[in-house]
């Protein structure tokens, strides 16, 4: 055996080391400064500093200002806040409810965290931080790990380790502490010097840095709040609050009360919105946008149907039809048609057209062809009669710009998008944003021959696309729809693990391959046949009633 591996980094830089040196000895043969180096991407996968090097190697360095460098900050952070509560009020449980503009909102039990609590707690973690412990990552077998958990009261993560069939987890201990956080942890508690911790209504907030490591200097109260607790109080009520409870309905064939329940939120939910459309008399259009794989195809055709049960007929109104001719879209940063931007829609067109159609008058909609990249006029005209309803739906639905000539009181703005999700355990949820991806990954599979490596090629412009376009409109909407299924995670062990095993090690897209594939080792499977053929999962897994 060759005893000598050869390293590459990221600027090309190469070194030579022997077999089962470890990568944080490699680096310091380049590297002085390690203060802002998170964690380490060795050949596309996410590792730490003791990771031992047994072949030649590519190392790339994770810094705060991308993905993963977000969540080893965040998860680092919440071990900080783990250690002051411990150490402050060793009886008391930790619950995230949700993260609001990045940052993590979360409540206490048994302490009522006042503004006094608050300080100490955050001067707690501040001198955690500047001892700079060592953050250990160690594997324990499941016994270990039992006795543990025992002693401190920690059921939920007892829960879903006694359903997924190990014989050891790995887990992080520091300065006598120890817990679970899903993903990698910084090396020491140094490396997140930058947070805040905040009042904000029953809880806390863990304010994060933004990419320039600036905190935020205010906290204005969000729409999507109530969202989050509406979510919570249901889960209790059907006996979910985590996945160690998920797994267990599955284990003892209880699942269908789950999908049950979860289906009639959403349909409560769709009934309360039109009972609200139906009770403002003048409303002529309803507008529907969400980021990406939201559920919005099944969302609208459901609230159609909801809204014909009531009276109205509505019609739908597609923003497709409205992008400006191809040869004046405007072009993004990499030169290509960027079809996301709001100026790639016909603003000044779908303004008159839908003022007038409110107005009364009848107008001609028009039928983008995409093959020549025009707009043509079909005959298709169109006057709302008195139980006319518009529902119109897209990326820009809720940008005022689009419909700045329609009197506020005769336009129903709404958000959807899996927003709450269930709870791995007291510091981790599962991410509104893996649960998007998911559903997006296995659609474009199984209906647009999409590669799952081209959907992840894909996902960063989406993402860039639904921050700049939807998010800023969220707090004006009238109403929020959660799509988010608290048994979803299971529903989609069994049709994306087999995808995401398609990613080569070889590819970019390995890692965060690996890590989905791994998050849904958390969950057992589950049987399919029951779930509704109008849910909204339905869009994305296939066997559905509606256009998708």
């Amino acid at each position: 055996m060759n005893n000598n591996i050869k390293v590459t980094f990221e600027d090309s830089r190469c070194v030579q080391v022997k077999y089962k040196t470890k990568a944080i000895d490699a680096i310091k043969l380049v590297e002085n400064n390690l203060d802002d180096i998170l964690g380490l991407k060795i050949n596309n996968e996410v590792k730490d500093y003791n990771y031992e090097l047994v072949k030649d190697s590519n190392i790339e360095f994770i810094r705060f200002n991308s993905v993963d460098g977000y969540r080893i900050y965040s998860r680092t952070l919440k071990m900080v806040l783990y250690m002051a509560l411990t150490q402050l009020y060793s009886t008391t449980e930790v619950e995230f409810i949700a993260t609001i503009n990045k940052d993590q909102f979360f409540i206490t039990k048994n302490l009522e965290l006042t503004e006094n609590k608050i300080k100490e707690i955050k001067n707690k973690m501040i001198e955690i931080i500047n001892k700079n412990y060592p953050i250990m990552k160690k594997n324990v077998s499941l016994e270990e790990a039992t006795v543990l958990y025992t002693a401190s009261n920690d059921a939920d993560k007892l829960e879903n380790f006694e359903n997924r069939l190990r014989s050891s987890v790995s887990m992080y201990f520091c300065e006598g502490m120890y817990n679970y956080f899903y993903g990698l942890l910084a090396p020491s508690t140094g490396y997140v010097k930058d947070f805040d911790l905040i009042k904000y209504r029953n809880g806390a907030l863990l304010v994060i840095p933004d990419s320039n490591m600036n905190l935020k200097k205010e906290v204005k109260e969000e729409r999507l709040y109530q969202t989050f607790i509406d979510f919570n109080k249901f889960n209790k009520v059907l006996e979910i609050e985590n996945v160690g409870n998920l797994n267990e309905h599955i284990l003892k064939n209880k699942i269908n009360k789950v999908i049950q329940g979860s289906e009639a939120i959403h349909q409560r939910k769709l009934i309360e919105m039109v009972l609200d459309i139906e009770k403002r008399k003048n409303i002529k259009m309803i507008l529907i946008a969400g980021p990406s794989s939201s559920g919005k195809t099944t969302f609208a055709q459901k609230l159609g149907v909801q809204l014909r049960l009531t009276g109205y007929n509505p019609i739908t109104i597609s923003m497709d039809n409205y992008f400006v001719e191809r040869k004046d879209t405007p072009l993004g940063e990499d030169g290509k048609y960027d079809f996301e931007c709001v100026e790639a829609l016909d603003i000044e067109l779908f303004n008159s057209q839908m003022r007038d159609l409110i107005a009364g008058k009848t107008v001609e909609l028009p039928e983008f062809d995409f093959l020549e990249g025009s707009k043509k006029y079909n005959g298709n005209f169109l006057k709302l009669k008195e139980n006319d309803i518009l529902v119109v739906e897209g990326i820009h639905a809720l940008n005022p710009i689009l419909t700045e000539f329609t009197p506020a009181e005769n336009k129903y703005k709404i958000y959807i998008a899996p927003i709450a999700t269930l709870n791995l355990d007291g510091y981790t949820k599962i991410s509104s944003t893996d649960t998007r991806f998911l559903r997006r990954m296995v659609r474009d599979y199984n209906t647009r021959g999409h590669s799952v490596e081209r959907t992840f090629d894909l996902w960063k412009n989406v993402r860039k696309g639904e921050e700049k376009y939807i998010f800023p409109f969220v707090n004006e909407v009238d109403s929020i729809y959660n799509s988010s299924l608290l048994y979803e995670p299971s529903v989609m062990k069994t049709f994306a693990q087999p995808l995401l095993l398609q990613v080569e090690r070889s590819s970019e897209f390995y890692g965060e391959a690996r890590r989905l594939y791994e998050f849904l080792n958390n969950f057992l499977p589950m049987e399919t046949t029951n779930i509704p053929v109008d849910s909204i999962i339905r869009e994305f897994i296939g066997n559905g009633c509606f256009y998708r």
